[in-house]
């Protein structure tokens, strides 16, 4: 699956997929939105669900950056501290903004840094509320060790994301398994599994599971 690189001035469109039966309306909203975004349609729920598939949900984001000489190990620190924020921050927190994975990788004898991260929302909402809930400051902490780093232009958001984008790589390539699924929806279905497995434990409730109409759910529960 292609990623969703960080949006440039050449295309800053976000993506939108058309869901209607009706060729008509398709062609007409399409008409009406491509000027501010890049289309997708389907004429019904099952191709809407294979567009999703050959396209997902999920994006991604690499950064190369340089590790200030001799700072590397306060990196490493900050780098904690940075992934010890996300670790304890409420699991909605990490729905809001979409975060679906990050990581910092030191390399090349701790002289580089890659940030990289995939997330299920767009470019600007998702780094807007990750700085903003995380605070600017738990970003600074580990990017003042990168020779890049410029503390003017990293006490802004808007400053923050051109930062990012400055340090940004395209992918050659990119795939997830489950890139049709945001977190929100994986959270929900651990939500109604346990809720269900609850349910389960009450007296009677394989008897009352034995109806017909329930069947489907039962059997995909014991699978």
């Amino acid at each position: 699956m292609p990623s969703t690189l960080i949006p440039d001035t050449s295309d800053p469109k976000p993506t939108v997929l058309i869901v209607d039966d009706d060729a008509a309306p398709r062609a007409a909203l399409t008409q009406i939105l491509r000027q501010d975004f890049h289309i997708l349609t389907a004429e019904n729920a099952r191709a809407a669900l294979a567009v999703l598939d050959k396209h997902g949900v999920v994006s991604e984001v690499s950064a190369f950056l340089h590790v200030r000489p001799g700072e590397a190990d306060q990196l490493r620190a900050a780098i904690g501290r940075f992934q010890g924020r996300l670790r304890n921050a409420p699991s909605e927190y990490m729905v809001k903004f979409g975060l679906v994975d990050m990581r910092h990788v030191i390399f090349d004898g701790d002289t580089r840094l890659c940030w990289i991260t995939s997330f299920d929302t767009d470019w600007d909402p998702y780094i807007d509320d990750s700085i903003t809930t995380l605070g600017i400051d738990t970003w600074v902490d580990w990017a003042q060790h990168t020779t890049e780093y410029d503390a003017e232009q990293l006490s802004t958001l808007a400053g923050v994301k051109k930062w990012i984008q400055s340090a940004q790589i395209p992918a050659d390539g990119f795939f997830r398994a489950v890139s049709n699924l945001t977190l929100g929806e994986v959270k929900k279905d651990e939500r109604l599994r346990t809720a269900f497995e609850k349910v389960l434990d009450e007296p009677g409730a394989l008897e009352a599971l034995q109806q017909p109409v329930l069947k489907p759910l039962l059997d995909e529960a014991a699978s």
